[in-house]
């Protein structure tokens, strides 16, 4: 079954055990919405990923199975091997890492 994007279009994807996470484009995303979203099975939406700010939208691509380490020196330093997280970049310059499961930021770091 192909998903279906809920207001512009999905540009990557993951399926985990038995839920399906989906990031949309941020172009044109309803502000204040987190455009990445997981679903279960059934194409019910479980979780929205938790913004790091309010009004905030997540940009760049997914880092899967990476977390974050904050004594990291550079781009290569930061990201960690993890087997229940993703990581993501903000519009608000945060980098953040979620939780597979419930959508959560485990740890975000502000960048700029």
């Amino acid at each position: 079954m192909k998903p279906e994007a809920i207001h512009t279009e999905i540009v990557d994807r993951k399926i985990l055990d038995e839920i399906e996470i989906i990031q949309e484009n941020s172009d044109s995303y309803p502000k204040g919405k987190s455009n990445i979203y997981a679903k279960n099975n059934e194409g019910d939406i479980i979780w929205y990923a938790e913004l790091p700010i309010t009004g905030d939208i997540y940009l760049n691509s997914i880092q899967w199975d990476k977390g974050i380490n904050k004594n990291g020196k550079t781009w290569n330093d930061v990201l960690t091997l993890s087997n229940n997280s993703f990581v993501v970049s903000s519009w608000n310059c945060y980098i953040v890492s979620i939780d597979y499961k419930y959508g959560k930021i485990i740890s975000k770091e502000f960048t700029k």
